[in-house]
This record gives C-alpha cells, structure tokens and sequence, in this order.
C-alpha cells in the first residue's frame, strides 16, 4: 500500500501511533525518561506530527473541534496534514538523524494513513506517491486499548470532555491501525493494562534495538 524511505542515517527514529486516549503520550513520556538515562538528555529529541504548522489553521481546528463537516474536504485536510509531515521529514528529521539523534515523535504518517481509511478513502495514489518521500521509522510501536475504554479516557480529561468526538469514526480508525500492522511493522502494545506493565514491553524492544546497534 505505501512505500517509505529507509533510514541511512546514524540517528533513530521512534514513532508511536494509537487513537485519542489509547495511552500513547504516557509511553512516550516514559520511553523520554528511559532513553535519556540511557543516552543522555541532549541525544533526545521530542517531535509531535501534525506540527503547528498544519495544526493551528483554521481546517485543521475546524476538523477537530466542530460537529458540522459539511464544508469540510478531507482531501483538502489530507493535503495540509501531508505536506506538513512531508516538510517536517525534510527540514527536521532527517538533519537530526544525520546528528546521530534519537528522535521520538508523537503520532507519524500511519496517523494520516488510518484516519483517511476510516473515512472511506482507498484509492488515493496521489497520497502514496508523496509517501516515498517520508522516512520509514525504525521503530513504531502501536498503543492499542479497546475504542471504548479510549473514549472513556477522553471524557475523562476536563479538557477534553465536551470537545466534539466521532465515536464511530475512532472505532473505525482503531480497526485500520491494526490492519496496517504488518506493513507497518508496529509493535503492539497493550495499552489497557497498567502503564508499568505496557512500558515494559517498551523497553524490552528497544533494548534489543539498541543492543543490534552495539550502543
């Protein structure tokens, strides 16, 4: 379905996919935590995708916030979300890898990819295409929970709780992201148990990673 870029670079790059509320931002605080013990502070670098560059136009805020899609083209979304990854790939990173950093970055193109299934669209060549420009991560872990323990979490949060949420549409992303999991070659982690016990299976791949690379 899509093609990526490999990583040539010395740096690596550590993604981590999942809906609203799957737990994904508690591993990556951990994995944050764990990796600067490990290597150091100032080898980590923190990203999150979509950057503000897409994520504080008014479509995107539109998109996220508001119950009436009717004047919304998703294709247009897709467009703004793509060529933001597409510049962040290039002016950040792939200038950190070539320094050798360790990036984690909060959510990647298999967001995009999930979410643009969900809704329906299958035949995007267009999108695909513009994929090969993007850097294939060299580990993308996948926190999974069931949808409706997810959408639980999100009402949870006072920030949250009376935001617009398409309960059927982060059901269908959900499924989607299993779905790619071979292509995309995540690790799936059982987000709906405690975070000590996910986390640990956190580590236990990036030692092995880590180790392969002789660091």
């Amino acid at each position: 379905m899509f093609e990526l870029r490999r990583n040539i670079y010395p740096g690596t790059l550590i993604v981590f996919e999942g809906t609203d509320g799957a737990g994904k931002t508690t591993m990556i605080v951990k994995t944050k935590e764990y990796l600067s013990a490990r290597f150091g502070t100032e080898r980590i670098l923190l990203e999150k995708q979509p950057t503000d560059l897409s994520r504080k136009t008014r479509l995107f805020q539109k998109m996220m916030y508001c119950s009436k899609h009717e004047e919304i083209n998703y294709r247009a979304v897709q467009l703004l979300t793509l060529s933001d990854r597409v510049q962040h790939n290039h002016e950040v990173i792939v200038p950190a890898l070539k320094e050798g950093k360790i990036i984690l970055c909060d959510r990647y193109l298999y967001t995009s990819i999930a979410n643009m299934l969900a809704r329906g669209y299958r035949n995007e060549t267009w999108f695909f295409d513009a994929c090969k420009e993007i850097i294939k991560p060299d580990i993308a872990f996948l926190a999974y929970a069931e949808p409706e323990l997810a959408i639980r979490r999100i009402r949870s949060r006072p920030e949250e709780c009376n935001r617009h949420l398409n309960e059927e549409l982060l059901h269908n992303v959900a499924k989607e992201f299993l779905a790619m999991q071979k292509q995309a070659d995540f690790h799936v982690l059982d987000t709906s148990q405690s975070a000590d016990a996910a986390f640990l299976q956190v580590k236990n791949e990036l030692d092995i990673y880590f180790e392969g690379k002789n660091e």
